[in-house]
């Protein structure tokens, strides 16, 4: 069992990235243990819909159309947030973890596991494992493999294809990914998620357009420097400043 106390320090400014028409926006950092710590929540814009991953202390956002959530833990999960930008017709997306809790809620909720595949409208969801192969303390692992946790692809309307790992090792069912335009991908390590040198193999190996780093500690920008500078030269590193 991991703790985690979580507490609001968003910068004020909402941060943008657009990427093949797509409008990506984080809203700073939060704080995880006395920490600052970059999130893995963003809004994904399209020209038809509003979409948000894992979605935690947003300021005067958008509503959302759909919603996706990776796992529980509450630096990816928040019904105080899911208030906010949900309406009666929003779409939650969740593992089985996510889904026990938003079951007693007047919420349209779709639970997944690894494999599971949905169309919604004109956006297609896959769910990817996402667990760990490194023990966080003796035993015990944050993210066990038998919690069915997901990452997700989405195919947009028009064709491009994000990737977001959650809180995942690098594990054998990402070598089986494909034609990946954008992917966000903890860089956090601490036996939580991949290190910098496995984010940078894993990004390597898959060769999407873009990638996106998240779930680091913003005082060690030294990460984050050294992950870029480990991908290939040929994938573009998009950092949220």
């Amino acid at each position: 069992m991991v703790n985690v106390t979580i507490s609001s320090k968003r910068n004020p400014e909402v941060q943008n990235i657009i990427l093949h028409d797509i409008r990506i926006t984080t809203w700073g950092a939060i704080q995880v243990n006395n920490s600052d710590f970059f999130p893995s929540s963003f809004q994904i814009k399209t020209k038809e819909k509003i979409i948000y991953i894992d979605p935690v202390e947003v300021t005067n956002a958008e509503k959302a159309d759909y919603i996706f959530i990776t796992h529980s833990h509450p630096d990816h999960f928040s019904l105080k947030t899911i208030e906010q930008i949900a309406t009666s017709e929003t779409i939650l997306i969740c593992s089985k973890s996510v889904f026990k809790k938003l079951s007693k809620k007047n919420y349209l909720v779709k639970q997944v596991k690894p494999g599971s595949v949905i169309i919604l409208d004109t956006i297609t969801s896959e769910s990817i494992a996402a667990y760990n192969t490194k023990n966080v303390f003796l035993w015990i692992k944050a993210h066990p493999k038998s919690k069915k946790n997901v990452g997700f692809i989405l195919t947009l309307e028009n064709g491009i294809r994000i990737y977001h790992a959650g809180d995942t090792d690098y594990i054998p069912e990402m070598k089986n990914l494909k034609n990946i335009n954008i992917a966000m991908i903890p860089v956090g390590g601490d036996n939580l998620t991949m290190n910098i040198e496995e984010a940078a193999k894993m990004v390597n190996t898959i060769k999407p357009n873009f990638v996106i780093p998240m779930h680091y500690e913003l005082g060690n920008s030294n990460d984050v420097t050294t992950f870029k500078n480990l991908v290939d030269k040929e994938i573009k590193v998009k950092i949220f400043e």
